[in-house]
C-alpha cells in the first residue's frame, strides 16, 4: 500500500548545524522511487527552505506551522495573521522586551536585534545552538525591515531578562492563535512561536490527504517538537524521535533513534517506505 510520508525539518532531517545525512537523503529518494509519497511538514516558512531541499523528491510541502501548503505549482492553503493581529502583538513584544521575526511567503521582517539570535549562535547562551551561518545566508535575500500587513507565523525570543514568558504569552493570546514552544534550541530564554488558531501541521496534513483521496490510515508523520504534535497524532503511523519533545514521545507509535543516528531513515525501513508501494 502507498505511503504518506510527512517530515519535520529541524531536529528530524537538519541537524543543529543544518545538514542532512546521505543516509536520509537515500531513504526519501529510495521511499520516492517505489512509489511512495514524501512531503516537507516544517514550521519554516517558505524562504528559510535551503535550495539543496529541492534537489530531494518531495512531493509537496507544508511550511509556517501548516500555513501555507504547496504541491507542485498548486497552492492548497495560505493561511495568515492579518495587520491587527500583527500591531497587537509587536506592542506585546515590545513591552516585554522580546526580540521577533514575522514570517511571511516572500519576505522576513525581523525586528532590530533579532538576527544576532543567529549571528551569535553558538557563541553566546542568548542564541541558538549550532551552527546558523548556513541559515543566515539563506534568508537575508528576504529581510525587510518595514512591518508587513500579515504574515503566516511568527518567532520570538524571550531573554530572561524579558518581563514575559511562554506561559504569560499563552495565557493572553491562546484563545485567539496559536501559541508553542519553539523548535530552535537555546541555552537560557525562551523561543515561543505564534500562527494563525486552528491551523497547524496536523490541518494542513489532513488537506493533503484529502487531496489525494486517501484516509489518515496511510499517513506517517515523523517529528521532534511540540509544533509536530497534532500531525503525529492525527497520522495512522506517527513517531517521535529519540530525545524530542515529551509531550510528542507520549502520543506516539513509536520513537525513533535521535538524529545523529538517522532516525527518519530507520522510520522508514521499519514501516516498509525502503519497499515497493
Amino acid at each position: 500500500m502507498r505511503k504518506f510520508a510527512f517530515l519535520d525539518l529541524d531536529g528530524t532531517i537538519i541537524d543543529h548545524n543544518q545538514v542532512i545525512s546521505s543516509k536520509v537523503k537515500e531513504a526519501i529518494t529510495t521511499a520516492t522511487t517505489n512509489g511512495h509519497k514524501v512531503f516537507i511538514a516544517t514550521g519554516r516558512s517558505y524562504p528559510e527552505l535551503y535550495p539543496s531541499l529541492f534537489s530531494l523528491p518531495f512531493s509537496g510541502l507544508i511550511t509556517a506551522n501548516g500555513a501555507y501548503v504547496e504541491l507542485g505549482n498548486q497552492v492548497l492553503a495560505n493561511h495568515s495573521i492579518d495587520q491587527a493581529g500583527i500591531a497587537e502583538w509587536t506592542d506585546y513584544f515590545r513591552r516585554s522586551g522580546a526580540t521577533w521575526i514575522w514570517q511571511g511567503k516572500d519576505h522576513f521582517y525581523p525586528s532590530a536585534n533579532f538576527l544576532d539570535f543567529f549571528r551569535l549562535a553558538g557563541k553566546s547562551d542568548r542564541a541558538a545552538t549550532g551552527d546558523w551561518s548556513a541559515y543566515l545566508n539563506q534568508i537575508m535575500p528576504y529581510v525587510l525591515t518595514s512591518t508587513p500587513d500579515s504574515a503566516g507565523k511568527c518567532m520570538f525570543y524571550l531573554s530572561p531578562d524579558a518581563s514575559s514568558s511562554f506561559e504569560e504569552a499563552h495565557r493572553i493570546f491562546g484563545d485567539r492563535f496559536m501559541v508553542i514552544p519553539g523548535s530552535v534550541d537555546v541555552r537560557v530564554g525562551e523561543v515561543v512561536e505564534l500562527g494563525v488558531k486552528g491551523v497547524n501541521k496536523g490541518t494542513a496534513m489532513s488537506e493533503v490527504l484529502q487531496h489525494f483521496g486517501v484516509s489518515p490510515a496511510q499517513a506517517i508523520a515523523i517529528g521532534d517538537s511540540a509544533n509536530d504534535f497534532e500531525m503525529v497524532r492525527d497520522a495512522g503511523i506517527g513517531i517521535a524521535l529519540t530525545g524530542g519533545a515529551k509531550k510528542l514521545s507520549e502520543i506516539a507509535d513509536w520513537i525513533a533513534p535521535p538524529i545523529e543516528e538517522d532516525g527518519v531513515a530507520a522510520a522508514f525501513a521499519r514501516f516498509g517506505l525502503l519497499d515497493p508501494a
